[in-house]
């Protein structure tokens, strides 16, 4: 999955705890405890900066039919939530 990324940039999944976005830990630590679901792979860690723009708090069990269009209504561009394991901040672009 990383070389794809390198390669193409990253692209939204299709689901997850706020539903079908790109999603990125604060720490390297983090990481340890995420991606963890039957179609995510491990073994790379990635430094990228993100234009999380306005951002929308939302609680430890986020909201799983979320989409960036639902997002954008609201007004935010992003959402930042904590399962438990360290905050998950989560776009719905790869232009962010």
């Amino acid at each position: 999955i990383a070389a794809l990324i390198l390669k193409g940039g990253f692209k939204a999944g299709s689901g997850g705890w706020c539903g079908g976005g790109i999603y990125f830990a604060t720490t390297r630590h983090d990481t340890d405890s995420k991606a963890i679901g039957p179609h995510s792979h491990t073994g790379f860690i990635i430094v990228a900066t993100v234009d999380v723009g306005k951002v929308l708090h939302m609680s430890k069990t986020c909201d799983r039919k979320m989409a960036g269009k639902n997002l954008a209504k609201r007004g935010y561009d992003s959402i930042v939530f904590n399962p438990g394991d360290g905050d998950e901040h989560i776009v719905y672009s790869s232009d962010r």
